[in-house]
């Protein structure tokens, strides 16, 4: 090993540790030495610095992050309740709540109640609080049906710390089936001190459950490419006060052209007007579709009411309703008179005998086999012992008329272009038993069948249907008689009546209405030159008489089914010498008219005029009537 050079720090410090002297700097080994024997009292050794901070635990970062989360959430706690309880003393919008009750579905149309109650938990009172509704398009006023309502503004006052005020709100509302009915609510209001306006906002829904227009569409099920189809729309509205601006679009399928309608359409828009509670209306649209076989064809109506006249939208929609028909391939062509109409719809008055022709048709280019026709009839206005068939059997058990090979022997074996008919006759009920029906009808329903070889070789069956409705007309009647003795007014003059002097007669009126509602059922006749009118009514405000025309009319107004209404008036007879030995006319024949809501008709029957024979009152006795 080479030592180190002799001036060299390497050298230098060698020989310091090395050295047998003390070094400058480093105490000798005899100051390092213990002092031994008793400490003096109260010494203490003192301990360095570095000692003292090793007796305090050094933290772990974790640790260190532990400590400083608690302390951190600590103050935010404080934070949060001191926010808090003073949040609480503010004044706030959101402190103020509106709680609605009311029903979660309603029909169409009909007047909804909601109980609102707005509570104030704001720490001041609620100033000139005032609520205000919205309403949705077609809602209307809950008393006037006529009046459109849009909003509805409720003064609700001051409202004290803590209190409540509950108010009721009422509204008629429309929309089509299932439609979600939303109603925005909002209280406005100020507190002392303040000149801010606070608003609070909530809303209440519901649901319109049942449409208060309901459509019911009738038609084919299938029909050939090119052959003559009829639908028909009945429009019924369901609501309980009258529905203004109703209207029916009609969707054609494509291939499908419209010939003729009732009532007349406008670009697919059919026109309604007011529908009453329960009236029912009925749209015909007769026309071809054509189209490939086996192609469907969808017919779309919907039913809402016009914003206003001229109107060509919706302002609500109702309800809406699809009717599907078949391109067929024609095979047996048949077709339904009724009373020689073959109108989708037969109006007859009660008691009416219908005369019926089905014919038959094969179109096809190949035989049809075992050709068979039923003809089934329902309805609870049919009379089932008046049904007779010339050359059919009718099966009283289910009230169904039979054409086949049994009793037309045609029906073996129809080759193309061979045709045939079935007639048969049956009458609607009458008396007692047409009395407590309502909306009476009788149901025509012909079912066509037959086997053909198809294109394929295969045998298959063929089949077609169609169907006619027969509404019966309600029986609209006034009954007039003349009294002397009974009645709402006081007689005078002869009896038997003399020429040249003046009797004064009653004569009652009596109407009644049989199986259907009436609207604006009205009576009317004229009184002849030897009678005057005393100006006597009872009721006064329905009888009129224009002295003019010498015409009196008593305004019966809308009548339903089953219902009877009177009325009376007085006249005075002055006979002539030429009327001697007979019982005078007090009027002409008694003229009654209306408009009979089922069929969708004006009925009209005239009656036989009163005379001077007051048959129906007590003191009558033979020859009283006629004068002397």
């Amino acid at each position: 090993m080479t030592e180190p050079e002799a001036d060299s720090p390497l050298a230098e410090l060698r020989k310091k540790l090395y050295s047998p002297t003390p070094v400058d700097g480093i105490a000798p080994e005899s100051s390092f030495a213990p002092l031994r024997g008793k400490q003096p009292e109260g010494w203490k050794q003192d301990v360095p610095a570095s000692a003292r901070r090793r007796l305090i635990p050094k933290l772990s970062p974790t640790a260190t992050f532990l400590v400083f989360a608690v302390g951190f959430f600590a103050l935010a706690g404080i934070v949060a309740a001191v926010v808090l309880f003073m949040g609480g003393r503010s004044v706030s919008a959101d402190h103020l709540s509106i709680a609605v009750e009311g029903p979660t579905t309603i029909s169409g149309g009909e007047v909804v109640p909601l109980l609102i109650t707005v509570t104030n938990r704001n720490p001041l009172t609620a100033k000139g609080a005032t609520l205000d509704l919205q309403f949705p398009q077609g809602t209307l006023d809950a008393d006037n049906a006529s009046v459109p309502l849009t909003h509805m503004t409720i003064e609700l006052g001051d409202i004290p710390s803590g209190a409540s005020v509950r108010k009721t709100a009422r509204a008629a509302f429309y929309g089509g089936e299932n439609q979600v009915i939303s109603v925005p609510m909002t209280v406005e209001y100020t507190t002392e001190n303040s000149k801010a306006t606070f608003v609070s906002k909530d809303k209440y829904e519901f649901v319109i459950a049942t449409s208060p227009i309901s459509l019911t569409i009738s038609t084919l099920s299938q029909v050939p490419s090119g052959q003559p189809l009829s639908v028909t729309v009945s429009v019924r509205s369901n609501a309980v006060a009258p529905l203004p601006n109703v209207a029916v679009r009609a969707n054609y399928p494509f291939g499908f052209i419209p010939t003729s309608s009732s009532p007349t359409e406008t670009d697919g828009l059919f026109l309604l007007g007011t529908l009453a509670p329960g009236e029912e209306r009925e749209i015909r649209i007769t026309g071809s579709l054509s189209g490939q076989e086996g192609e469907e064809r969808v017919f779309r109506f919907s039913a809402g009411a016009l914003a206003g006249s001229g109107a060509e939208e919706f302002a609500v929609a109702y309800s809406s309703r699809d009717a599907s028909v078949d391109i067929a391939k024609p095979f047996l062509n048949v077709a339904l008179r009724l009373n020689r109409e073959e109108a989708n719809t037969l109006i007859v008055p009660a008691g009416a005998q219908i005369d019926s022709l089905v014919s038959w048709e094969n179109a096809l280019l190949t035989t049809v086999l075992d050709g068979s026709i039923s003809v089934s009839l329902s309805g609870n206005a049919l009379d089932p012992e008046s049904v007779r068939a010339t050359n059919g059997f009718y099966r009283s058990a289910d009230r169904t008329i039979l054409f086949n090979r049994e009793t037309v022997a045609g029906l073996a074996s129809l080759a193309p272009g061979d045709s045939g008919n079935g007639s048969f006759i049956f009458a609607s009920k009458t008396g007692s038993a047409m009395d407590l029906l309502r909306n009476p009808t009788i149901n025509v329903s012909v079912s066509v069948a037959g086997r053909r070889v198809g294109e394929d070789k295969v045998p298959e069956t063929v089949t077609s249907t169609l169907s006619r409705t027969i509404k019966i007309q309600t029986d609209l009647a006034v009954s007039a008689r003349s009294l002397r003795t009974i009645g709402p007014f006081s007689n005078t003059g002869p009896v038997p009546p003399a020429p040249d002097m003046p009797s004064t007669y009653t004569v009652q009126l009596i109407a009644s209405n049989s199986v259907n509602s009436v609207a604006n059922a009205s009576a009317r006749m004229t009184l002849p030159s030897y009678v005057r009118f005393t100006g006597q009514s009872n009721p006064a405000s329905s009888v009129k008489y224009n002295e003019t025309t010498r015409e009196l009319s008593w305004v019966i107004g809308d009548m339903t089914a089953g219902a009877t209404r009177t009325a009376a008036f007085q006249v005075e007879l002055l006979p002539s010498s030429s009327q001697k030995g007979t019982s005078p006319a007090l009027t002409s024949s008694v003229i009654v008219s209306g408009f009979d809501r089922f069929v969708q008709q004006d009925v009209t029957t005239t009656y036989a005029a009163p005379t001077t024979d007051f048959l129906t009152d007590p003191t009558y006795a033979p020859g009283d009537g006629a004068v002397k």
